[in-house]
């Protein structure tokens, strides 16, 4: 392979043209100059396809495909991953960002003796920025089936994925992590870098019903789809994420109970936010409206 492989980052987009623009112009501003971006727009129903077209025409390491009708973001993805050129693929979302040094740091960590190559990332809730996982670590398959720490996009040899047959269409949540524990299982541990290069935009988010009919319905199915490779630590702590997912209060005797099954910080800070919800409410406020948003209805 050469000391300067191509790397293709595959980028679904729908309906989001402006945060579509920053995040090709994230990946145009990187400082490892040999990549491909493939865009493929979800049959967008405004004027994404015409202005993303237009924008990048000159561009040639930007190709912008679309799709006759919507066919979902794995989907999208997954057209993305057969069209690449690179031997490494990566993702991104099209209201994230890279740092400039995205691809240089994940490729210069890599090596095929880890299966994927991840990193801490940016969770941007607007006015405060936070570095989520910011310590190196080697993720075995037990530990990434107790709870997602890869983040969701990952540096990884694109024959590896095409084996696997890429991103699940059927799941309607969690493709990332079901991808990442199919690659895991069949390569073996993943690298996550401490060096965060990768920002992920929530502040126009926040709104989102992460415990929506459909999301519960989809964790289901990605537990019964991997419960063979589950121990009763792993089914213990996904149900815990359910729990979370549902925002159930949990008494003090349950949190000691699953506290039992490791992840005791995520899961003490869990039981003190049931008890505090209003000082949660405001933080999340101050987050993403600033000091001033307090006093705003």
């Amino acid at each position: 392979m050469s000391q300067n492989p191509l790397i293709s980052v595959y980028m679904p987009t729908f309906n989001r043209v402006q945060m579509a623009c920053r995040a090709i112009d994230s990946v145009l501003a990187q400082d490892y100059p040999h990549f491909e971006l493939i865009v493929v727009d979800d049959a967008s129903s405004d004027e994404t396809y015409d202005v993303l077209t237009a924008r990048y025409a000159a561009e040639p390491r930007v190709s912008i495909l679309r799709q006759t009708h919507g066919q979902g973001a794995c989907a999208a993805r997954n057209r993305a991953i057969n069209a690449a050129k690179g031997d490494f693929v990566t993702g991104l979302d099209d209201d994230d960002e890279f740092l400039p040094h995205r691809l240089s740091s994940l490729l210069a960590a890599y090596d095929d003796k880890y299966s994927c190559v991840c990193s801490a990332y940016i969770w941007d809730y607007g006015s405060v920025k936070k570095t989520l996982y910011a310590q190196q670590q080697t993720v075995s398959l037990a530990e990434l089936l107790d709870l997602h720490t890869l983040s969701n996009q990952a540096l990884v040899k694109r024959e590896r994925m095409l084996q696997l047959g890429g991103f699940d269409t059927t799941l309607a949540a969690f493709q990332d992590y079901d991808m990442w524990v199919r690659v895991v299982a069949a390569f073996g541990p993943a690298l996550r870098i401490a060096d965060a290069s990768y920002k992920v935009n929530v502040g126009h988010e926040l709104g989102r019903i992460t415990n929506s009919p459909k999301r519960l319905d989809a964790h289901q199915q990605f537990v019964a789809k991997h419960r063979s490779l589950m121990n009763e630590r792993n089914l213990q702590n996904q149900m815990f994420y359910r729990i979370t997912m549902q925002q159930q209060t949990l008494s003090l005797a349950q949190v000691m109970h699953l506290c039992r099954y490791g992840l005791i910080k995520l899961k003490v800070r869990y039981y003190l936010k049931q008890r505090l919800a209003r000082l949660s409410q405001l933080r999340i406020r101050l987050f993403s409206k600033g000091l001033s948003g307090l006093f705003k209805k």
